[in-house]
């Protein structure tokens, strides 16, 4: 059984400061996020919650849409490192956190990595 490292309604604004390359990991997983959100109309991102939750991490993510129900449906889950596709099995048997992000809100926390020096500059000497 895998052990749980982030807490279960950890989501990316709780970790975005402590990823290993904010603006990168930020940048492709929105790519992943807008091909959903061409689909289906929107899109939601879950983190993987037995990631480490150190500084210099990558966790997996899910990206969802919303079912005609308005429950949210896996579009799929990617390797936070390759941001590859995974299975649709290790999609329902990774342990995602119970909270999400929409896109707007993941937007919202590339534009503050790319705007603010002090971050970038601290990520870049690590």
């Amino acid at each position: 059984m895998i052990q749980k490292q982030l807490p279960s309604n950890a989501t990316l604004a709780d970790v975005f400061r402590d990823l290993a390359e904010p603006e990168e990991y930020l940048r492709r997983l929105l790519g992943n996020m807008r091909f959903c959100q061409k689909h289906h109309g929107a899109a939601f991102v879950r983190i993987g919650v037995s990631s480490k939750g150190t500084k210099g991490f990558a966790p997996s993510y899910r990206v969802d849409y919303p079912a005609a129900d308005g429950n949210l449906v896996a579009f799929n889950g990617f390797g936070g490192t390759s941001h590859s596709a995974f299975t649709p099995t290790n999609t329902l048997e990774t342990n995602w956190s119970h909270d999400h992000l929409a896109i707007r809100e993941v937007q919202a926390l590339y534009d503050d990595v790319k705007k603010d020096e002090t971050l970038r500059a601290r990520w870049a000497k690590d």
